[in-house]
């Protein structure tokens, strides 16, 4: 356990990425909620979709304030066991949390089997073809949420085909989207089909370290590593933002 700038947290040991900079910093890319922050307003909804133990779905609870709904999906059953117990230790009674995978379609799924009592990198994990364990997949369309106001989307690549899944979620309440995008290969295609929804996509690079993080550690293990992400405005919104535009 360990104190974090959005308050303690469960994390595992053997996490060398997202548990080792809530060890040493208190967060785990500040800079993306910096982001979004002045975007939420108390009372909102915000679906965070690939949660892990929750770093940001934390975040997203105190910016939507009890009056608000945070919904936090993870399909990793060790992660999302750590998800539900930093919830729980902080007394948010307003996230709602559901250990499932979201795509483009209703499915099952295999997850790789880690071995969580070794180092390594619990973050970045994504479907096998062969030799996991079975995972629930649904599209989140197949959800009927009353109010959607933010999506955040980290799932490893598969990002398209998540919000392929959301079209209707989003044509229906028109949220912001944050969603990595370091997937080369549909890097193009994800940026079209938000733009044939009515979205301006704009380019966030993040950055691992924040050298005014909430333990005020000096010491930095990520170099000058960003994130490639976007950050995702409805037209009608009439927002301009001073990021760069795709």
């Amino acid at each position: 356990m360990t104190d974090t700038r959005y308050g303690k947290m469960l994390y595992n040991k053997n996490d060398i990425i997202i548990g080792k900079s809530l060890e040493l910093y208190g967060e785990w890319y500040q800079s993306e909620m910096e982001l979004m922050k002045p975007f939420i307003s108390p009372g909102s909804t915000c679906i965070d979709i690939g949660a892990h133990i929750g770093a940001h779905t934390l975040f997203f609870a105190q910016a939507v304030g009890p009056k608000g709904t945070v919904i936090a999906f993870e399909p990793q059953l060790a992660m999302f066991q750590l998800l539900c117990a930093n919830v729980a230790l902080n007394d948010h009674l307003n996230v709602l949390t559901i250990n499932t995978a979201l795509f483009n379609k209703s499915c099952t799924e295999l997850l790789p089997k880690l071995n969580y009592r070794k180092k390594g990198n619990f973050g970045a994990v994504g479907f096998v073809a062969s030799g996991g364990y079975p995972v629930k997949v649904k599209a989140l369309d197949n959800y009927a949420f009353p109010a959607v106001n933010l999506i955040k989307i980290d799932v490893e690549g598969v990002e398209k085909f998540v919000i392929e899944g959301a079209r209707a979620t989003i044509q229906r309440h028109q949220p912001l989207i944050y969603a990595e995008n370091h997937n080369k290969v549909l890097e193009k295609e994800l940026i079209a089909l938000l733009k044939s929804l009515d979205y301006v996509v704009y380019q966030h690079l993040a950055s691992a370290f924040n050298p005014h993080n909430f333990k005020k550690n000096a010491r930095n293990i990520h170099a000058d590593f960003q994130e490639s992400s976007i950050f995702c405005v409805p037209k009608s919104r009439n927002l301009a933002l001073d990021l760069k535009t795709l």
